[in-house]
């Protein structure tokens, strides 16, 4: 039986993790893997339109595999209704991003004000970064400018360090709770919000009170495009500086089990713990006088390993190998913050070095 029950865990574990992937299918509404392509991968999406686009390296290392947005960049989303979810349904919305950027902007956003006439503030929702919250993943469910003032919720943890993440906002309207995961963790929050009647964050979850419902509506949001004139306006990485990869929306709430099995699918990177205890560096941090040595768990060729600027260039390096290819110097390294990724069977692991 010592034997037998660790076998059965795993095979248990095993068996969780494919049914969580088998249902990332279900409810899905859009799915943009941003492969050389602004298409929705389900049909039934369209973009209209896009600013400051490129493709790039996703995760993988995969050529023109990611979206690349610079300054201003954006793609302009056409949900056809689908991505209007008002005050009464639930909705999960997950994306991969890297960024170094520390300002406002977002990997989606529908949200937008309506005419002063109107006087109904401005409605709907928008995930991304905030400059009052600088590097937080931040969510926002009303926007500031509301007529009943904003609603913000964010991580205690900061994500813009130029290391590729996966991040999933899940919105539960049967229990009026909303949660943040990033890398398929649930993530500690922070509430941010003009108006403190909206509701209360425990840990990592907020919990919308029921006096506040009805002031987050989570319909498209409206912009002035011309005089008088309202337009609906979705759009992937408004204002975005850095890479998304793999968005999709959902009309239903995503589980625990789905997050991570969606984070794994789409990274396939492995968490820094691990990637700690299968590459070792030292020093770290150094000085340009001294080669960062780097230790592996396993033998590995030169081609496996690659070392990074912090905007993600690839940075001109030799690569002295010691024992059979478990051991390299890395020569040539100016000063500066670098991202060593090596590929392992166990997944691509990251380690940031410094050389000052």
């Amino acid at each position: 039986m010592k034997k037998t029950l660790p076998l059965l865990l795993l095979l248990a574990g095993a068996s969780l993790t494919t049914r969580a992937q088998g249902s990332l299918n279900s409810g899905l509404l859009g799915r943009f893997p941003f492969d050389n392509s602004l298409a929705d991968a389900t049909g039934n999406l369209t973009t209209s339109g896009s600013t400051n686009t490129a493709f790039g390296l996703d995760s993988r290392n995969q050529a023109n595999a990611a979206l690349r947005l610079v300054s201003t960049g954006e793609v302009v989303v056409q949900p056809a209704g689908l991505l209007d979810f008002g005050t009464t349904d639930s909705f999960s919305f997950s994306v991969a991003f890297r960024t170094l950027a520390s300002g406002t902007q977002t990997f989606f956003s529908n949200q937008g004000a309506f005419t002063a006439a109107d006087a109904t503030g401005s409605r709907g929702w928008s995930l991304g970064f905030s400059s009052t919250q600088v590097g937080k993943v931040y969510l926002s469910l009303a926007r500031d400018n509301s007529y009943n003032g904003g609603l913000g919720l964010a991580t205690q943890a900061s994500f813009n360090d130029g290391l590729w993440h996966t991040t999933t906002a899940v919105v539960d309207r049967s229990t009026r709770q909303v949660k943040i995961y990033v890398d398929g963790m649930v993530q500690a929050l922070t509430y941010v919000s003009t108006n403190p009647t909206y509701g209360t964050v425990s840990g990592t979850t907020f919990t919308l009170g029921t006096t506040g419902t009805m002031f987050v509506d989570l319909s498209p949001g409206y912009s002035l495009s011309t005089t008088n004139v309202l337009g609906i306006y979705n759009r992937l990485g408004l204002s975005y500086n850095g890479w998304l990869d793999e968005a999709r929306f959902y009309n239903r709430v995503l589980t625990a089990s789905e997050v991570q099995a969606l984070s794994a699918q789409v990274l396939a990177t492995l968490s820094a713990q691990a990637a700690a205890t299968l590459v070792q560096v030292a020093p770290n941090p150094g000085n340009a006088a001294e080669a960062p040595t780097v230790r592996l768990a396993q033998p590995v060729a030169p081609s496996q390993l690659r070392v990074l600027d912090v905007l993600g260039r690839p940075v001109p390096v030799t690569l002295a190998a010691r024992q059979a290819g478990a051991v390299y110097e890395l020569r040539g390294l100016a000063q500066g913050l670098y991202l060593l990724q090596v590929q392992l069977p166990e997944g691509l692991a990251v380690r940031r070095i410094q050389v000052n």
